[in-house]
């Protein structure tokens, strides 16, 4: 799904506390679908030294007055300055991203590209007191967005067009606020996910529409427990067999940040493209029973497929998915068949294998 804002006048999102200083460097972009051609001026985020929707100290992204230019622009006392990129069509996505590199620079970039600048000095301008999403100065911008990202940092060219691969930041440092917006209601699409609570207040009506842009999470996360097996023993991942091209949220093994006995989101094993890794389980016991095996694992949300393997050595005992990953967390408990469990026979050679794609 995306959020879908600028409807008209009245529809919009506005923040007021915790806000981005756009006197400061930073970064702004989302993935933006023109959802009509106004033929006006559009604005899809504004950030202002007024506490209410006026424009004459703020910066902004959005549409020129022929409605779909890609434009930036910037204000002091009612005196502006701006740029403008390529026309955007209506229906079709485009990533646009606005970067106030310093006190007299702003930058557009479209489909991860530089595209333009304006030149204006600020640093007289006031503290940043709001942001609206979707209109400024009662000059809506009617679009669906997703990925929305905010950092107090002006990201390099190189980040920028890599951020725009992935719906989930892969800079953490300076992140301001992140709107997935692809969840299916729109308090999910109004959240802040960034940890900062910086959360979006709806004024006039906004709503969830379907998501355009093809977007990968960019880190399929995926957290696996351990094989339960009759009487209870856990074998969870002890070390990595292949690693394939799958990373770990921290450190260097895959296993670490997949071995707890209980589900925690807080590290986790991703990859970034089709790859497959496998990873060793604990030794146990032959438990004399054909009941009771279930492996345990969770996907985090994303918008690729993961399958999973258990085999014993090279042999496959059992094997489930693709999944194909949701804008929502996934928890699976796949009980053996009494044939599978009863195909084990070599209960220190267990592996999960798991495949992206």
């Amino acid at each position: 799904m995306s959020l879908y804002v600028g409807a008209t006048s009245s529809d919009y999102g506005v923040r007021s506390s915790s806000v981005i200083d756009h006197n400061a460097a930073y970064t702004w972009m989302a993935w933006v679908d023109l959802v009509a051609d106004t033929n006006a001026s559009g604005h899809i985020w504004a950030a202002m030294s007024s506490g209410s929707d006026q424009w004459y100290d703020a910066d902004w992204i959005g549409t020129g007055s022929d409605g779909v230019s890609a434009t930036v622009g910037c204000a002091v006392g009612g005196s502006s300055a701006g740029a403008s990129g390529s026309p955007m069509t209506v229906g079709t996505p485009v990533h646009l991203a606005l970067v106030r590199e310093s006190a007299s620079v702003l930058k557009l970039y479209q489909g991860g590209s530089y595209t333009n600048q304006g030149s204006m000095d600020i640093s007289a301008r006031s503290a940043t007191q709001r942001e609206q999403m979707g209109m400024l100065n009662t000059y809506p911008c009617p679009c669906r967005l997703t990925s929305v990202k905010c950092w107090q940092a002006a990201l390099t060219a190189a980040e920028i067009a890599a951020e725009m691969k992935s719906v989930r930041p892969l800079r953490l440092a300076n992140l301001h606020s992140w709107h997935p917006a692809i969840a299916s209601d729109l308090t999910a699409a109004l959240k802040d996910y960034s940890g900062n609570g910086r959360h979006w207040t709806e004024q006039g009506t906004l709503s969830v529409k379907t998501q355009t842009p093809a977007v990968p999470w960019g880190a399929s996360p995926l957290l696996i427990l351990p094989v339960y097996v009759a009487p209870p023993q856990k074998l969870a991942p002890v070390s990595d067999v292949a690693a394939g091209s799958w990373l770990p949220s921290s450190g260097s093994d895959l296993y670490a940040m997949v071995d707890e006995t209980a589900y925690s989101d807080a590290d986790y094993i991703y990859a970034t493209s089709a790859t497959t890794c496998t990873l060793a389980l604990a030794s146990g016991s032959d438990p004399n029973s054909s009941a009771g095996h279930i492996l345990r694992y969770r996907l985090l949300p994303g918008s690729v497929n993961v399958a999973v393997t258990l085999k014993q050595g090279t042999t496959t005992i059992a094997s489930w998915g693709p999944h194909a990953l949701t804008g929502v967390a996934q928890d699976f408990a796949q009980t053996l068949t009494g044939g599978q469990a009863d195909a084990i026979t070599d209960y220190s050679a267990l592996r999960v294998e798991i495949t992206a794609s």
